[in-house]
């Protein structure tokens, strides 16, 4: 039986510095993991901010799914390279290896399994998901403004903390600093906000900051946009409805905080403001202003199976629609270029490098050989009890076979007593 990713050619891409560095591993753990199961890949490593992009635009025309080994701000990257490739068959696949992986957790991927991540990568199950577009570019989750993207900011240079960073500097701003005020005008759907705001956020899912449900009405297929806005307010209120944003997004009932559903909208910003946009920090001067719209059923993205029937996922349900036939009738090269199996072979060999000489990869090697011998063990007792069953069946056979002939002897001696 054909497997699904038979005839699939995967261009995987991994950010080696992604959660702290922890996502080297991640990626090394998968390819090697491909290796085994023969699947048709070339790997890559990000080298600087913006260079997935570059390799998705440059060399994923010629494949079926490009995984991204990385969080939020690479796969950012790596969706923007493929909304430049004119290839109608191309899709996402995640390997979750970031700090908040909400793209990930929203489309149904759990953040620390990697047995399940694989099965989706090389499974069929996928979701068809609205994207954020601004000034050209696409977000999947969030274009965030205010005092989050401003605690992202000043937690950076406590990034490899991850979460805890994220906390402290949190409290920090909350309890003991003065932070930024931020003047923003929004203009959507007929409707108008100017003021004073503590945070604004335009969200395609709800579950933002990995435990935020910023938008608990948020849905990535519905053809809409979420728009949250939390007023000007106290520090200590600020924190107080953070807390039950945590807790399953019950912030809606204070008046400081409204919710909105745009399908587009126009951003002016009347002061210097910190942005947060798929987890990625920016900041915009005050004069700037930014078009947004909703791009409906832009990108494919390759989920667990599993997930599809899960009620509580950000998705309204939706038959996925087939493939566009007029535009399959280019398929991918045949022949990866040159320069790709070059970069790709450099990669490859630099994990093969990293399993034999590190401890962590010659355990993960050393575990593989147990699993393998004790899968030929296993096969070998198989194929005894099923030439013990077998014999045991022969002789059972024969047993049978003499017992009809005695039976049979006997009735022709008893037929033949009563002739006589």
């Amino acid at each position: 039986m054909k497997k699904p990713y038979e005839g699939r050619r995967y261009l995987v891409i991994v950010n080696p510095v992604s959660r702290g560095g922890k996502a080297q591993k991640e990626g090394i753990w998968l390819l090697n993991r491909f290796k085994k199961l023969g699947v048709d890949y070339e790997a890559l490593f990000t080298e600087r901010g913006g260079h997935a992009e570059e390799m998705v635009v440059k060399w994923a025309e010629d494949f079926d799914v490009v995984v991204a080994v990385s969080g939020d701000g690479t796969a950012n990257e790596i969706i923007n390279g493929i909304m430049k490739v004119p290839n109608a068959h191309l899709k996402l696949a995640m390997f979750p290896a970031g700090t908040a992986d909400d793209f990930a957790n929203n489309v149904g991927y759990e953040s620390r399994n990697r047995e399940q991540s694989l099965r989706a990568i090389l499974g069929n199950a996928y979701r068809t998901i609205d994207l954020i577009r601004y000034d050209h570019r696409y977000a999947a989750v969030s274009f965030g403004l205010g005092v989050d993207s401003e605690i992202a900011a000043k937690s950076y240079k406590l990034k490899k903390l991850r979460i805890p960073a994220y906390v402290y500097t949190g409290v920090k701003i909350a309890l003991f600093s003065r932070r930024r005020r931020y003047h923003l005008r929004f203009d959507f759907d007929d409707q108008v906000f100017e003021g004073w705001a503590l945070i604004a956020i335009l969200c395609n899912a709800p579950l933002f900051g990995k435990f935020i449900r910023i938008h608990p009405e948020a849905k990535m297929n519905d053809g809409v946009l979420g728009l949250t806005i939390g007023r000007e307010m106290h520090n200590l209120y600020g924190f107080w409805l953070f807390l039950w944003a945590v807790m399953g997004g019950r912030h809606g009932f204070s008046r400081k905080v409204s919710y909105h559903q745009v399908r587009k909208m126009r951003i002016e910003f009347r002061s210097d403001t910190f942005a947060q946009i798929d987890g990625e920090v920016h900041q915009f001067p005050a004069g700037r202003s930014i078009e947004l719209s909703v791009v409906p059923r832009a990108l494919k993205v390759l989920v667990p199976e599993e997930s599809l029937k899960k009620r509580k996922l950000p998705f309204v349900d939706r038959e996925e629609l087939p493939e566009p036939v007029q535009l399959s009738l280019l398929g991918p090269g045949e022949e990866v270029a040159e320069e790709l199996r070059e970069v790709s072979s450099r990669t490859k060999d630099r994990v093969e490098q990293f399993l034999l000489s590190t401890g962590w990869g010659r355990r993960i090697l050393r575990k593989e050989e147990r699993e393998e011998r004790r899968s030929r063990q296993a096969m070998r007792k198989k194929r005894k009890g099923d030439r013990r069953r077998e014999r045991e069946e022969k002789r059972q056979a024969r047993r049978a076979a003499r017992s009809r002939r005695r039976e049979e002897r006997e009735k022709a001696q008893s037929g033949a007593g009563k002739g006589g």
